[in-house]
C-alpha cells in the first residue's frame, strides 16, 4: 500500500479462524464453557478471540494457535453439545486498518456508525462495505481488523488505495473533526 498520512492498511499471515455454530438451544452452555461474548456485535478473549457473530455462531482467532488446535479445545469443551467447527483460515483474510483516518476510510466504505462513541473499542459488526461482506473489529481507538473473503483480499486492498487519494482522508481537518 502506498504511503498514506490519515491510515495504514496491513494484512496478517498466518491467522487462524474458526467459526461456531451451536444449537440455539445450547448457546448458554457454550457460551460459558468457552467464555464466548454472550452480548451482540462484541468480542472478548485473548488467544483466542471469541467474535459474535450472531446468537448461535462466533469466529475464534489465534495468531498463536492452530485452527486445529482451537477445534480439538471446542471438541473436547463441547463434547456433549451438536455444533459445527470450521476452520475458515485459508478462506478469509485479515487485514489491519490504523491511523487518525482510519474511521473516515471506514465510514466512506459503509453505512455503520463507526464514529468512536458509537463503534468503541470491543465491539464488532460485519457489513456490506465497498460491496463486499466484510466482518470489522473495533480493537483500539483507532485501529481495526478487518476480515473479508479471500477471492476478496485484492479488490479491498485496491479500494484503500484509491480511498487514499479521496482529499478527505489526505486532509487532518475531516478526519480530526469530532461531534458535539
Amino acid at each position: 500500500m502506498p504511503e498514506h498520512p490519515g491510515f495504514e492498511l496491513s494484512q496478517i499471515d498466518g491467522r487462524s479462524m474458526v467459526r461456531l455454530r451451536v444449537r440455539p438451544q445450547g448457546t448458554d452452555a457454550a457460551g460459558k464453557a468457552l467464555q464466548l461474548p454472550q452480548d451482540a456485535l462484541r468480542w472478548q478473549g485473548e488467544d483466542p478471540v471469541a467474535y459474535w457473530l450472531g446468537p448461535d455462531q462466533w469466529l475464534l482467532t489465534s495468531d498463536t494457535k492452530t485452527a486445529d488446535d482451537i477445534i480439538s479445545h471446542i471438541d473436547a469443551t463441547l463434547s456433549g453439545q451438536l455444533y459445527a467447527a470450521t476452520d475458515m483460515s485459508s478462506s478469509n483474510v485479515c487485514f489491519v486498518l490504523s491511523g487518525p483516518a482510519a474511521r473516515t476510510v471506514l465510514a466512506m466504505g459503509c453505512g455503520i456508525d463507526v464514529h468512536k462513541s458509537a463503534f468503541t473499542t470491543g465491539h464488532c459488526v460485519q457489513t456490506v462495505f465497498a460491496n463486499v461482506l466484510l466482518f470489522i473489529a473495533a480493537v483500539e481507538d483507532n485501529r481495526f481488523d478487518l476480515y473479508v473473503d479471500r477471492s476478496h483480499r485484492h479488490y479491498l486492498s485496491e479500494w484503500f488505495v484509491r480511498s487514499g487519494e479521496d482529499s478527505i482522508t489526505r486532509d487532518p481537518k475531516y478526519y480530526q473533526m469530532t461531534v458535539s
